[in-house]
Order: structure tokens, then sequence, then C-alpha cells
């Protein structure tokens, strides 16, 4: 879906582009042709524009094309960040598998027994996710997400954060 609307943009744009160029193409050089008794006599063209000696600086004669304007600069707008699904509740009932899959690793860990605590630190925020033993797997049951001073935040504003965060670090 991102991929088509993308695909869509870059073809506007080219389109623009293209039809810019051409544009400017077609336009003139600013010279005109001598026509009538005196082209004939000289054997030379004049410029169509004449300057202090011959008339005004920079006024073109009467019939003469328009100086050539220059092509807007087209610059195209970086795409938006792809949609994060950043709703807290797509972790509850994860085991260590799905959440390593969805935040990666994380930077702490913490066994308390029964329970694991995977602490996640982001600009801003910590977001902790915490699984219980449940027999042979460890299970999400419970987040929570605090600032730089320990008090806590919604989750899902730091989830996003550290969704956005790890999705621009490159894979090697």
């Amino acid at each position: 879906m991102v991929f088509r609307r993308m695909r869509r943009q870059f073809r506007t744009t080219l389109a623009l582009l293209l039809g810019g160029l051409a544009l400017a193409a077609c336009q003139t050089t600013g010279t005109t042709s001598q026509s009538g008794p005196s082209a004939g006599q000289t054997g030379a063209a004049e410029p169509a524009v004449q300057n202090a000696e011959g008339g005004a600086p920079g006024v073109a004669p009467a019939g003469a094309a328009p100086a050539p304007q220059p092509v807007p600069q087209i610059t195209a707008r970086p795409p938006a960040p792809p949609p994060i699904n950043d709703d807290p509740n797509q972790l509850m009932g994860l085991d260590r598998g799905g959440v390593s899959a969805l935040l990666g690793e994380p930077d702490l860990v913490r066994r308390e027994n029964p329970a694991e605590i995977w602490q996640y630190v982001t600009a801003g925020c910590v977001f902790d996710v915490v699984l219980y033993d449940s027999g042979s797997r460890y299970r999400v049951t419970y987040l929570e997400a605090r600032d730089d001073a320990a008090d806590r935040l919604a989750p899902r504003p730091c989830l996003n954060r550290l969704l956005r965060e790890r999705q621009t670090v490159p894979v090697s």
C-alpha cells in the first residue's frame, strides 16, 4: 500500500518535471527575423533588443518575444513514515520470541522468579515488558512505561517512540 502511494507520487513528480522541461524547450530565444527593405540591404541580422546606444537598455521593441522565465523547481517531499501499530495490547500474551520479533532485543533483562522484566530504553522513556512463567513458556502479562525520573507514562506514546527508533536502526 505504501509502495503504491510512493510510486504514484514519483510518477506525478516526474510528469510535472518533464512537462516543465517541455515548456522550457518551446520558448523562443528573444530574436526576431528582419523583414522589409532593410533586411535585404544589410545582409546581417540585427539584434531584437537594442543596447543603450540604440534605445532603452533592457527594453525589447514592440512585438519581441518576452525573456524566458526560469523553470520552477519541484522539490519532492520526503515520504511519510510508514504507519506503526503502537497499540500496547498487541504485546499481551506474546512469548519471548514474539516480543523479540516485534521490539528487538531488550536493553536489559531482569529475572525475578517467576518473572522476567525486559527493559527497552528510548529517548525520554523506559518501556518495561513483564513476562511470567506459564508452564513451559514465558508470556507477557504486564507493561509499564515511565520517564527518566521514574514517573509513570502512558505506554502507547513510549511504545511508538521505541518502534520508530528501532525501525530506523540499520539491520546488519
